[in-house]
């Protein structure tokens, strides 16, 4: 590709190429020749644009890394004496120099010459620019053979020849070309100025003149382009100067530290980093050529004044010590003397400059013990400086200023953070001077720097004491202890910061570990024991300010003791009333000091300096800060040993108080003395800190009494005594009673002390609590009453129950009934006031729940403890949410790491009571419940519990509250769950939803954990549970949860609660039925509820009768089923026991309950259906027969509805049952043959009913075949057939209807047993008072009849026929009879059923007859529909029968004459009308034997019936009678 003639693409092929040769190492030679070839070509071909002919030397270049000899064979080549090369060449040539100097070194000589023939050709300024640059690489490749000739792998050449070459051309150009030069050439001239004189230095003859064009190329620093390359030169020339210790003219000298100066100093945007950095090098290199003269210039230009020039010269310094240039550690004094200069200049940068500079000093060791102290000191006095500037300025300052002053006081901190104080010459330097800065208040922020230097370096000399290796440091305090105690007061002081954390603070502590001997010598065994505890928490998690300080001041007494020096303690506390105006009133180092001055003056044994002390402390208390509690503090810490000086000098005082001198000089002098509130609280604080012993026989007479004098005092007006609204005196009086019940309290302890004054004093503190606005929280007078409450009544003697609840109860309506805290913070003015009123809230509810915890606890009565928590009853249940977080809330507070409790303690109601709101409306309502639950259970360790309660997510609530019940639920004793029950039912009816559904779940899922335990105490749950029924109806999930309990029972309990349920008054009530149900639809207990029922219903039914329970027992049964649960595997049973108990209450009146009616809620029109137990037993089983229609067990019956009214009334039941029967599926053959199989016990039951029942089931169930099949049935065809000769006459027709129906079940059953059922069947024809049974029997004959040949029933037929005749013959029966013998039917009510009887009959009969024609006739009378005409069918019939049988038709004739005085007219005109067809029909033989007269008569009779219909047939059938005798008449 680079054969070609364009140059299209050669400038991506040769940045490729350059990559590639540089990557690899294993390059053919062929090709590095042809790419030499190539490369030279294009970077000398004029044409090639200049990327690519600088390309094309890059690839030359990096071709000499495979074969040099051929790259510089070719430049070579191209480089002629007096011809003037290629620019690119020329660099090319600069370039191998540079890149490969031991491979260059032998050609340098002979391309040196060459070039010094070219130079003077060119004229171009590419070309001159080339040659610059091919003399700065030339110089360097020289310069770095001459000084390393040895590391090249050739003999030595001769270097003058070579720098002789280099002299030449750097002459020529310098001579020559800097005439007029442009830009360009300028800087490659200032490139190649460098190296050029670099190289020249090293020889003596040449040294002059190289330095001589030193100062033309700091003549260059015009441009800052240039200005770089410039130093850069530069900075290679003074190393070469110093390397071969070229003198450099003083002159020269000069302008360099001035031109570098400049440089370091430039502060103008133009300003170069890197610039910089040379002229630092350079800097460091004079450093350590020309210290002294360098440093006498710096201290020179530092003089000036000038900022630039200070913070630049002290910058350069900081680099030089950090350097660790040897040189300068000679010339620290004059380092110091130059910083010394500048410690009066106020400037931000200089001091941050000065700070820095004395920080590398003091890091690298470079302070001079006579003189480095004020450089210690300058750090101090900085940080003193900006800590004023920036807290309390002169002058007004800018947010920048205050940033600088920031940054400054940061840098000090640092410095001395981090001072290593052993470093050589250091630990002269700072001792003992550093502990100068230990007492003023300005360095407090460096104190715990300070106070770790002065530890190391006292360690540094308790080791070299042991004779081990240390500093030269030398600590003495000389033979004799200090004049006076110092610095111990100091530390004492600033160790109690040790409690905020600050490490100051423990500094202090460290400090006073390593002093003991230096502060007195009988300290260092002390120390040794009692400091090495205080600093043991210090590793770890500070201590509180109150306990640190105590243990501060243990050591400062402990200290006083050991030392036993009276003038040493009067010393001390002289030193600290000199302190006092050294601290702020307000910080805590103020506040200690009060104390250690008390207690220092306890210690005291000189008790005439401590009266006078203390005399002088209360008459100059101002002076002290804030009086009151410095007095306080003061006077009661050293009371701890001198109370009875103190109470002297108190009593003293009041009494000097009352006179007029002294009221006279607070009023004209202006004297502020102790005010009668000051002396209450100094006389509560006398009393904390007093011995205990010697407290209680002087605390009511010497303190109580005085303050209630004062008290009462400070509220007379005019003598008349009102309640004093001074916050201030309220504030003061319940702080010291408090105080003096706290020390009381105490003491009584060790002594049994009745406290005479208790009362008095509860009594005021009520009347402070009652004065309290109640609207508002301004004012912590309720917070501080009730915590004097809270003490007062821990003493003795105890106040009796309603004294206490009296106080509780004031106390929780103080609190309790306040408005919502939101509103109380909105009436704060400002964010101060509102963050106060929040302040005072939790902490006058933290006070009250202490104080209910108080009173709650210190009972023994378990019933007392009881009643002060019902209080809190009123609140829980309150519609407002903030009053029942404030009641959770103090009930927590009671209950929270309480682990003593009275014995019998009931736990269960306050479980109730509380665990309902867990699932209160806010989250803190929730917290505060489960803090209490958790308390209430001393569950300390389960806090886990209540996590996640603060969510609105109802479903994780209530899933935290099932966990905790479960947990809690164990711990609950079983007599007690009662309780809890009762009392969460309460909480379901009268809390919101929230609480009432956690009520719920709490209530279920202990039920869950303990229902298996609570057999003994089930009934009175149960009870409880049915009292709230009522009520919680109205709240629906409430009631569902309710229900939901008693399923929880039911798993564990179930015998227990179906017994307990079926004792309900019958009918059940709709909360009764509601329990039912939820029993069935529960998953658990319905498994095994059925059972019970059944088996219940079962034992019921043994004494084959109907009690109240075995009638409860089937309203249940109904309630169960009537949810939907499957009854497949009960089915056949149930459906058994339920029959059962339908035939045994059949028309009898509800049983006498036995149990008293509880209070309940009736629908109306119930009562009016308690009278029938039988409706009550049909509609359980028809819903269970829905149900079984639903499981697809059973079929719908044919009579709907009305199959329950047959089967619940005793005329119809076995119509009912019948009807039952054909409504269950046969194809269901394990649901019928279990069926079958209970109800077979009922056709040998003793109960005729039921016999009644079971026969009729299996009247039907006869008919089906493939029951005979499956079932055993043939065992039942036995016992039916004897039930049908019982002298019941219903048994006996279903028992018939059941044998006439195996004709269509089993036709071969009916041959096998044809002799007893014909006889079966036969003698029901002679059953003549109950036409039911003859027309069953007529039935089940037709049935069986069609089965049977002529053979089979001839031995029968003449019974059949003459049984029939005697079933006409019968008056009683006539009309049966005749519709048997005619079909007439349609006027009556139940026609339709007779005919079809008779019909059916006839039809059965007439094939006996033996008249083949009658069967035509047959056919066409048993196929029709409807009814025949009569006249027609008897014509017809009559006819045959003539024909065939004339014996036949004379029978039937004389039977026809017993129904011409039927009460039923349609009867009368049919047998009119058959006599009619009969006449006709009778041969004239027959009819001359006829009773002429008779049939005469009766006609004539019939011809006068009231019927129309009737009259017309007897006048027709008289009219053929009449006609027949006259056509025998005629014949004769």
């Amino acid at each position: 590709m680079l054969d070609k003639e364009d140059n299209e693409g050669k400038e991506d092929i040769y940045s490729s190429l350059t990559i590639i040769i540089q990557n690899n190492g294993n390059l053919n030679n062929s090709a590095i020749q042809r790419m030499i070839f190539h490369a030279s070509k294009d970077m000398r071909n004029n044409e090639n644009p200049r990327e690519i002919r600088m390309l094309a030397g890059e690839v030359l270049v990096s071709l000499a890394e495979h074969d040099f000899n051929s790259v510089m064979d070719e430049v070579q080549r191209h480089f002629k004496i007096l011809e003037l090369p290629d620019e690119f060449t020329v660099l090319a040539l600069a370039e191998l120099a540079h890149s490969y100097v031991s491979e260059s070194i032998p050609f340098m000589t002979m391309t040196l010459l060459t070039m010094q023939t070219m130079v003077r050709l060119a004229e171009e300024e590419r070309m001159k620019e080339a040659f610059c640059i091919a003399l700065q690489n030339f110089s360097k490749a020289i310069y770095k053979y001459i000084n390393h000739w040895e590391d090249f792998p050739y003999p030595k050449m001769n270097a003058n020849r070579l720098s002789d070459k280099i002299y030449m051309l750097f002459r020529f150009i310098m001579d020559k070309w800097t005439i007029n030069m442009t830009p360009e050439i300028n800087i490659a001239i200032i490139k190649a100025h460098g190296p050029a004189v670099s190289l020249l230095l090293h020889r003596e003859d040449l040294q002059e003149f190289a330095l001589h064009h030193v100062p033309w190329l700091l003549t260059q620093l015009k441009n800052p382009e240039t200005d770089f390359y410039i130093t850069q030169s530069l900075r290679q020339i003074l190393t070469a100067a110093d390397f071969y210790d070229v003198y450099i003219p003083k002159g020269t000298k000069r302008c360099i530290f001035s031109i570098l100066q400049q440089q370091i100093c430039d502060i103008s945007e133009t300003r170069s980093n890197e610039n910089e950095n040379e002229a630092v090098q350079c800097f460091l290199i004079l450093v350590h050529s020309n210290t002294g003269d360098l440093l006498e210039f710096f201290e020179e230009q530092v003089r000036t004044c000038d900022e630039c020039i200070r913070v630049g010269t002290f910058s350069f310094l900081k680099s030089a010590i950090d350097a660790y240039e040897p040189r300068l550690r000679d010339y620290i004094i004059m380092v110091e003397r130059i910083i010394k200069i500048a410690m009066d200049d106020f400037s931000i940068k200089v001091r941050t400059a000065s700070l820095l500079l004395i920080q590398s000093m003091c890091e690298k060791g470079y302070l001079e013990a006579s003189e480095g102290w004020q450089l210690i000191e300058y750090i101090f006095f900085q940080f003193a400086l900006s800590r004023r500037n920036m807290l309390d300025p002169i002058k007004p300052v800018t947010p920048e200023d205050l940033i600088a002053e920031n940054s400054v006081l940061q840098l000090s901190v640092e410095i001395l953070r981090g001072m290593d104080p052993l470093v050589n010459g250091m630990p002269q330097v700072l001792w003992p001077k550093l502990l100068t800065f230990v007492v003023p208040l300005e360095y407090c922020g460096l104190l715990p720097y300070l106070f770790n230097i002065l530890r190391i370096l006292l360690m540094a000399e308790e080791q070299k004491q042991n004779g081990e290796e240390s500093t030269a440091l030398v600590i003495s305090a000389g033979p004799e202890p200090l004049q006076l105690p110092f610095p111990f007061p100091n530390l004492q002081v600033i160790a109690v910061l040790a409690s905020e954390g600050q490490p100051c603070g423990t500094g202090a502590v460290g400090l006073l570990k390593s002093m003991p001997n230096i502060i007195h010598p009988n300290l260092i065994d002390l120390w040794k024991e009692l400091i090495p505890k205080l600093l043991l928490p210090l590793e770890g998690n500070c201590y509180k300010v109150a306990l640190w300080e105590d243990m501060l001041l243990e050591l400062l007494r402990e200290s006083l003791w050991k030392i036993n020096d009276r003038n040493w303690s009067i010393q001390l506390t002289q030193e600290f009333m000199l302190q006092m105006e050294g601290y702020n009133d307000n910080s805590i180092e103020k506040k200690f000091l009060w104390k250690a001055l008390g207690t220092t003056l306890s210690c005291c044994q000189d008790v005439n300096f401590v009266s006078t002390q203390l005399k002088e402390i209360i008459v100059n208390a101002a002076q002290l800060g804030y009086q009151r509690e410095a007095t306080v503090s003061i006077l009661g810490y050293c009371a701890k040993n001198h109370m009875d000086i103190v109470l002297k000098v108190l009593k003293a005082y009041q009494e000097e108080m009352k006179s007029f001198a002294s009221r006279f000089k607070s009023l004209f002098y202006g004297n502020k003395s102790l005010s009668k509130i000051d002396l209450i609280a100094i006389y509560g604080h006398v009393a904390l800190q007093a011995p205990k012993r010697q407290l209680l026989p002087i605390v009511e007479k010497d303190i109580v009494t005085p303050i209630l004098t004062l008290y009462t005092s400070s509220c007379q007006v005019l003598g008349i005594t009102v309640l004093n609204k001074n916050i201030d005196l309220q504030m003061n009086f319940t702080k010291s009673i408090t105080e003096i019940s706290i020390a009381v309290r105490e003491a009584e302890e060790l002594l049994n002390f009745n406290f005479s004054h208790k009362e008095v004093l509860l009594g005021h503190m009520l009347d402070l609590i009652r004065e309290e606005p109640m609207d508002s929280l301004a004012s912590p007078v309720r917070w501080k009453a009730l915590i004097a409450i809270r003490w007062l009544s821990k003493l003795k003697p105890q106040l009796p129950l309603n004294d206490n609840l009296n106080l509780l109860e004031e106390s929780l309506r103080s609190l309790v009934l306040l408005p919502p805290l939101t509103e109380m913070i909105e009436d704060g003015q400002s964010d101060e006031d509102k963050a106060h009123i929040q302040f005072l809230y939790g902490r006058s509810l933290d006070a009250l729940g202490k104080l209910m915890r108080t009173l709650v606890w210190s009972t023994l009565d378990p019933e007392e403890c009881q009643e002060m928590f019902n209080l809190l009853r009123i609140w829980l249940v309150s519609s407002k949410e903030w009053e029942r977080e404030r009641a959770l809330q103090i009930c927590s507070k009671v209950l929270i790491n309480c682990y003593h409790s009275p014995d019998r303690f009931k736990i269960g109601p306050l479980l109730g009571l509380f665990a309902p709101h867990c699932c209160d409306t806010l989250p803190t309502i929730r917290l505060w419940a489960a803090d209490a639950v958790i308390g209430l259970f001393f569950l300390q360790g389960e806090r886990r519990l209540q996590e996640g309660l603060h969510s609105t997510d109802t479903q994780v609530q209530l899933w935290i509250v099932s966990n905790m019940a479960k947990i809690v639920g164990k711990f609950i004793p079983n007599e007690e769950i009662q309780a809890f029950l009762e009392e969460s039912l309460e909480s379901m009816e009268n809390l919101n939803p929230e609480c009432s559904k956690a009520s719920s779940i709490w209530v279920i899922t202990i039920l869950k954990e303990q229902g298996d335990t609570l057999k003994k105490e089930l009934l009175d749950i149960l009870s409880s549970i049915y009292h709230h029924m009522p009520i919680l109806r109205l709240k629906e999930q409430s009631f569902s949860f309710v229900l939901q309990a008693i399923t929880q029972i039911a798993n564990f309990h179930l015998e227990e609660v179906v017994c307990n349920l079926l004792n309900k008054p019958l009918p059940f009530d709709r909360d009764i039925k509601a329990l039912w149900k939820a029993l069935a639809q529960d998953g658990c207990p319905n498994i095994h509820l059925l059972r019970a029922l059944m088996d219940k219903l079962e034992s019921g039914l043994d004494n084959e009768g109907a009690e109240s329970e075995t009638i409860a027992v089937a309203c249940a049964i109904y309630e169960v089923v009537n949810t939907g649960i499957p009854i497949r595997d009960s089915y056949a049973e149930l459906f058994y026991l339920l029959l059962k108990l339908i035939s045994y209450t059949l028309g009898r009146k509800m049983p006498t309950q036995n149990t008293a009616e509880r209070r309940r809620i009736m629908q109306q029109g119930q009562r009016a259906q308690d009278g029938d137990p039988c409706r009550l037993s049909t509609t359980t089983l028809r819903c269970v027969q829905n149900q079984a229609i639903k499981e697809g067990l059973a079929k719908e019956s044919e009579e709907g509805d009305n199959l329950w009214n047959l089967l619940s009334s005793p005329h119809s039941h076995h119509l009912g049952v019948c009807v039952l029967a054909r409504s269950v599926v046969v194809w269901q053959q394990d649901i019928m043959i279990g069926i079958m199989e209970h109800m077979f016990l009922s056709l040998s039951s003793t109960s005729e009913a039921f016999r009644i029942t079971g026969t009729a089931f299996f009247s039907e169930v006869m008919k089906e075949p493939l029951l005979w099949k499956q079932g055993n049935l043939r065992e039942v065809l036995f016992v039916i057939d004897q039930s049908a000769w019982d002298t019941n006459t219903i048994l006996r027709q279903m028992a018939i209807r059941g044998l006439g129906n195996v004709a269509l079940g089993s036709p071969q059953k009916v041959k096998k047993n044809k002799q007893m059922l014909l006889e079966t069947v036969i003698r029901g024809l002679y059953h003549l008072t109950r036409t039911e049974v003859i027309c069953e029997s007529l039935k089940a004959l037709k049935k069986i009849l069609e089965l049977l040949s002529d053979r089979d029933v001839s031995f029968y037929f003449k019974e059949i026929v003459l049984q029939t005749r005697t079933f006409f013959e019968d008056v009683s029966n006539s009309e049966l009879g005749w519709r048997y013998s005619n079909g007439q039917e349609s006027e009556s009510r139940a026609g339709n059923f007779v005919f079809q009887a008779c019909r059916d009959a006839l039809a059965a009969c007439i094939p006996f007859l033996g008249v083949q024609d009658l069967h035509a006739l047959l056919d066409r009378f048993v196929d029709c529909q409807e009814m025949p005409k009569n006249r027609e069918f008897y014509k017809d019939l009559c006819m045959k029968l003539a024909k065939k049988n004339q014996d036949l038709l004379w029978i039937l004739h004389t039977h026809t004459f017993a129904y011409f005085n039927s009460s039923w007219e349609g009867i009368r005109s049919g047998a009119a009308k058959l006599t009619d067809a009969i006449i006709q029909n009778v041969t004239p033989q027959f009819l001359e034997m006829l009773d002429r007269e008779q049939l005469d008569s009766c006609l004539q009779a019939l011809r006068e019936d009231p019927c129309v219909s009737v009259q017309r047939a007897a006048e027709a059938a008289m009219q053929t009678f009449l006609r027949r005798c006259r056509e025998i008449s005629n014949h004769s």
